[in-house]
């Protein structure tokens, strides 16, 4: 009965020590998760009191800061609307063709690079035009013309071709911010030029730059005999198709104006209905493929398809963010705060040295 007992009272102490253990897990994880919201909390407050810090910082310096915005605006309009040249933009769209869009980026990449170390002799060359009318342009980029739906069509594609596993490790913003140049279909050519005339005279040699590029060209002359033999055996096909079409009718015919009903019988058991089915179905799965080739003889035709050409008039530049009155007004705002700001600095650490230097 001893023993018993002595059973007893030490699984009733390992259970009382079990509860203990775990009512002190409960705790810790009570003062962590307590001490958590206490600093966001804090945090917040912290964040909070430093804004309305800045704000009454901002309201007793208000006057003098929109006294320096204003002379910063007045500045920059001065600028922008007397002095400063005025600046005039248009656009092309291309379609490259046979992975010339690598081609097309580069060229432009060395246009812009000559704009920016103003050599206007081998810009001059370059685009064909007269190293005066060089002088004139500013800035010259190209970019792929993208939306959200051709962006969320590429992904459906992509990911169809994947596992279930693999498609889990490939987000869609991560797809699209990682697209290649070479995905898009349109790009687009945007030229800045003080001279609101010359943008059409840039688009053949900027287009030409590309062509003249003997790789593409036999890419392109290789693509186009392929798809002209592709052409003509589809078309041969579809006639010897149409021919059998035409035999298997008349053979139907023939055999439907017998009076022996069991020839017919014969016929639609070994399929003869079936058969012309199947090669219309062909017929039209042919058609199908040809329409495809023609599309790419159209769109294939070139190196290099023009979608929109540039416009014959240059529209003004008129971005609010590159606008000088603007600049100048953000400018003059921003420069007084910090000056306010740094004399305010100035004085709080003077005050702490002296504070030090009498202790």
């Amino acid at each position: 009965m001893k023993k018993d007992k002595l059973g007893v009272n030490e699984n009733t102490q390992e259970t009382k020590e079990d509860d203990v253990d775990i009512g002190q897990l409960f705790v810790l994880i009570g003062k962590g998760i307590t001490n958590f919201i206490n600093f966001i909390i804090f945090l917040f407050k912290t964040v909070f009191e430093w804004f309305l810090l800045l704000l009454l910082f901002i309201r007793s310096n208000l006057n003098k800061m929109l006294l320096a915005a204003l002379v910063g605006g007045c500045i920059g309009a001065i600028y922008q609307y007397v002095i400063k040249d005025v600046q005039y933009e248009s656009s092309m769209t291309v379609e490259p063709n046979f992975g010339s869009t690598v081609q097309l980026y580069k060229n432009i990449e060395y246009y812009l690079s000559l704009v920016k170390q103003d050599d206007l002799e081998r810009l001059a060359s370059s685009l064909n035009i007269s190293q005066e009318e060089a002088e004139n342009v500013s800035w010259i980029e190209v970019e792929p013309y993208s939306n959200e739906n051709q962006l969320l069509l590429s992904y459906k594609s992509f990911i169809s071709e994947l596992d279930s596993n693999a498609v889990k490790h490939i987000k869609y913003k991560t797809f699209a911010s990682e697209q290649p140049i070479e995905s898009f279909r349109y790009h687009i050519v945007r030229v800045t030029s003080k001279d609101k005339f010359i943008f059409k005279k840039l688009e053949s040699p900027i287009i030409n730059s590309v062509i003249s590029n003997s790789y593409y060209d036999k890419v392109k002359n290789t693509a186009y005999n392929n798809l002209i033999r592709k052409k003509s055996a589809l078309e041969s096909s579809m006639l010897e198709l149409d021919s059998l079409r035409n035999l298997y009718k008349q053979v139907m015919l023939a055999e439907s104006v017998k009076e022996n009903s069991g020839t017919n019988i014969f016929m639609s058991e070994t399929g003869g209905g079936t058969k012309e089915v199947d090669i219309f179905d062909k017929y039209m799965v042919m058609n199908e493929e040809l329409i495809e080739v023609n599309k790419q003889l159209t769109a294939e035709n070139e190196v290099i398809n023009v979608v929109s050409s540039f416009n014959a008039v240059g529209m003004k530049v008129q971005i609010w963010y590159k606008n000088f009155a603007v600049i100048g007004l953000i400018g003059g705002f921003v420069f007084m705060f910090l000056i306010i700001s740094i004399r305010k600095l100035d004085q709080h650490l003077l005050t702490y040295k002296n504070q030090r230097s009498n202790h």
